[in-house]
């Protein structure tokens, strides 16, 4: 019986963080959670997301590092998959999170594919651990496409909020625009906040990246109002982030480019790096900056010395990516490398330094 009342007491947790009323959710999962040190269940490892995340957007700092804690006490002593993988999500969301330490558990959990029904939260938290560290893309979307059938529809929708993301880094905007579109056509901030607000800042990245600064700004505007009487912590403070790097770009400085006989150093504010124009993506980037637009067809001539077909769109795109990635690891956050007509145009501000030895 007290089972039973167990269950219908963290189902209606699970409907109160949907809509958004985290401190009744709250409530009821901290009383359920209190036996974690004492008496681990299945359902921790089912929750300890959605909990970790409350305490995040509720700003309980203190109690998720007591949880933290108590799980790596459970951790050293036991060995269950169901502990390890709360561990990791509370790395995940401790302040500051502990990305390296969390990837490292799940990578062991995915590895001996002891994690069952939450196979699809663990690989697609080890995503974000890999984003927010090595931008890896290929190993990106290895864990995100070889997840498979979902039940869950709020874990379906995150799912599909990570393939929009995967396709917008990849340079497959439209495709990313898709999934986004129809994805956002079905999702309300007070049916399933997570998702809805996840989406809304993928767009925000993917229209910028696009070159679509104007519909990016607009539509963070618009969740940035939205999120303005929610509790939400985490969320404004990535809106804010994003909202300040658009500030920054107003005043920032112009890449430097300075070209001398056997040597060429791209600088931006205060980092520098040289390029090596025997790797493709660099000798594109220093092509694009200096000659400010380039074809396809100018493309595929200059990095492999042939003609242009239209079998090479797609090698083209991870070409122009992987400049706006080395652009990225520069320092900036928006390189404007657009799409324009038959271009492929810089827009950004360059000072070219031709030194000549």
């Amino acid at each position: 019986m007290a089972e039973n009342k167990t269950q219908i007491e963290i189902e209606k947790a699970r409907a109160y963080f949907y809509q958004l009323k985290l401190a009744d959710c709250y409530n009821i999962l901290r009383r359920y959670f209190d036996r974690l040190p004492f008496k681990p269940e299945k359902g921790h490892a089912e929750f300890i997301g959605m909990f970790a995340r409350v305490l995040s957007e509720l700003g309980k700092k203190n109690e998720l590092n007591f949880y933290m804690v108590e799980l790596e006490k459970l951790e050293a002593r036991m060995d269950s998959p169901e502990i390890t993988y709360q561990l990791a999500m509370v790395y995940v969301n401790s302040e500051p999170p502990k990305i390296k330490m969390a990837a490292a558990l799940l990578e062991k959990l995915i590895t001996k594919g002891d994690i069952g029904e939450y196979e699809a939260k663990a690989k697609m938290t080890l995503a974000y651990c890999y984003d927010s560290t090595s931008k890896n893309i290929e190993a990106i979307r290895e864990l995100i496409f070889t997840i498979g059938p979902v039940e869950d529809q709020s874990v379906r929708n995150l799912l599909e909020t990570w393939k929009a993301k995967v396709y917008r880094d990849e340079g497959k905007f439209a495709q990313s625009q898709a999934i986004l579109d129809t994805l956002l056509a079905s999702l309300k901030p007070d049916a399933d906040w997570y998702s809805y607000f996840t989406a809304k800042i993928i767009s925000i990245g993917l229209y910028r990246d696009w070159g679509k600064e104007d519909l990016a700004r607009k539509i963070l505007l618009e969740t940035l109002s939205l999120s303005k009487e929610k509790p939400l912590k985490t969320v404004k403070r990535q809106l804010e982030f994003i909202q300040s790097t658009f500030a920054d770009e107003k005043t920032s400085s112009p890449l430097v480019f300075r070209i001398a006989k056997n040597k060429r150093v791209l600088s931006f504010r205060d980092q520098s790096i040289e390029i090596d124009e025997s790797r493709p993506i660099e000798k594109l980037t220093s092509l694009i900056l200096t000659q400010k637009r380039l074809t396809k067809e100018e493309i595929i001539e200059a990095l492999f010395s042939r003609n242009y077909s239209q079998l090479d769109d797609s090698t083209i795109y991870y070409q122009i990516h992987g400049v706006k990635k080395f652009l990225k690891k520069l320092g900036l956050s928006n390189p404007k490398l657009e799409k324009s007509g038959p271009y492929y145009e810089f827009k950004g501000e360059v000072q070219l330094l031709e030194e000549h030895l």
